[in-house]
């Protein structure tokens, strides 16, 4: 699966990716009674949302959404103007991906549940990525119940992902050896090879161009 493109939230001034929620989603446009048709690969969902909590209550505060063929309105505001090189596929920029565009809409949010979003993402060599961002991913993780909108509880729940992060980081490490001791065991086989040539022809053997020679 394509890798997915997340919502985020500001709390505090601080950005973060949101990871989860439960119950999912902390919205969506059919709320509003608007449907949507994916964006494209990255965003099946066909909408993407930055949430704010602001002065104690939550607030979906820009959108893009998968519209195509109209242009609702959202909180009593009309989408924003599209630029003139708007709608590519491959530029994912807010203002410029498929669809529609809403910013600063500031629509109030009665959402009541858990909302798991992280920041400071760690990377790693070699890493593939499919799907939506997860909690892993990142170093700082925080957990948010909210009741009607309102932060009842915040808490810190990195330290519950270290031990999961280092064993990906183990099956990482395992598997780039493996890789490389595969290579390797092909670069001794051409080697041989060429040697062998090299006996029976009496001739000095051109250098390899490929492993797979």
């Amino acid at each position: 699966m394509t890798v997915q493109l997340s919502d985020h939230l500001t709390l505090d001034g601080v950005l973060y990716t949101v990871t989860g929620a439960e119950p999912y989603p902390i919205f969506h446009p059919d709320m509003l009674g608007i449907e949507v048709s994916p964006m494209g690969t990255w965003c099946w969902a066909g909408f993407l949302v930055e949430y704010e909590y602001k002065e104690g209550q939550l607030f979906a505060r820009s959108m893009n959404l998968g519209v195509f063929d109209d242009e609702p309105l959202v909180h009593g505001r009309k989408p924003d103007p599209r630029p003139k090189h708007a709608g590519s596929a491959l530029d994912l920029t807010p203002n410029l991906m498929p669809g529609l565009r809403y910013t600063d809409v500031w629509l109030p949010l009665e959402y009541s549940g858990e909302v798991t979003f992280g920041r400071d993402w760690w990377d790693y060599p070699r890493r593939r990525y499919y799907g939506s961002a997860r909690s892993v991913d990142f170093n700082e993780i925080k957990q948010v119940l909210f009741l009607e909108g309102k932060i009842q509880k915040v808490t810190n729940i990195s330290e519950r992902f270290i031990e999961e992060r280092n064993t990906l980081i183990e099956q990482e490490e395992e598997k780039r050896a493996k890789e490389w001791s595969i290579k390797e065991r092909r670069l001794r086989r051409v080697r041989f090879k060429r040697k062998i040539m090299k006996f029976i022809t009496r001739k000095k053997q051109p250098m390899a161009t490929h492993l797979f020679d």
